[in-house]
């Protein structure tokens, strides 16, 4: 195959017998006509130490599954309850925590629009990715209080195990037989 560039006619030919080879045609980069999928921690936060209740991990579950990370979707509490087998409250106070964790952005305070934050999720073209980081300017994810609590508190229980188990070891008396002496 032979392209004009610039005024000049270039050709792909094999070094070796100086035969014109023809390209193979180019791969598109869509994967079933979606793009990419990404699901990432970079320099987040781990979603494991955010100790996410189990209407919050169904909550991003459930968006992810119905276009959020590419778009926002309007989403009532209600209509999620319903969704994800749980109560109004419950939705409302999960959406409100992944929303103040900046797990979910809202394109505005009073929009019934939830989006996940394409810095952890992101369903399209790698290209649109990057615009939608510009325009949209995510905060980075953040524990709040209860998730560090959780943290500390796990960290707590392992340290005092670990003690736990250190200090059994060298005060487990030996168990000799009846009668028998050292």
């Amino acid at each position: 195959m032979t392209t004009r560039r610039r005024g000049r006619r270039l050709a792909l030919v094999d070094q070796d017998t100086g035969e014109v080879v023809e390209p193979k045609p180019r791969v598109p980069h869509d994967f079933e006509g979606k793009g990419y999928t990404l699901q990432s921690t970079g320099s987040e936060v781990p979603l494991y130490k955010l100790g996410l209740t189990g209407a919050e991990w169904a909550a991003l579950d459930w968006l992810r599954e119905h276009g959020a990370a590419s778009a926002a979707i309007r989403v009532t509490p209600d209509a999620l309850a319903e969704e994800i087998d749980t109560n109004a409250s419950t939705c409302k106070k999960a959406l409100a925590r992944l929303t103040k964790m900046a797990l979910l952005l809202k394109p505005s305070p009073r929009a019934a629009a939830y989006q996940l934050t394409p810095l952890r999720y992101w369903e399209g073209a790698g290209s649109t990715h990057v615009t939608a980081c510009k325009r949209l300017a995510p905060p980075r994810v953040a524990p709040d209080k209860r998730a560090e609590d959780k943290t500390k508190a796990a960290e707590t229980r392992a340290r005092t195990r670990a003690q736990k188990k250190t200090a059994g070891l060298a005060a487990t008396p030996i168990r000799r037989a009846a009668g028998e002496t050292s």
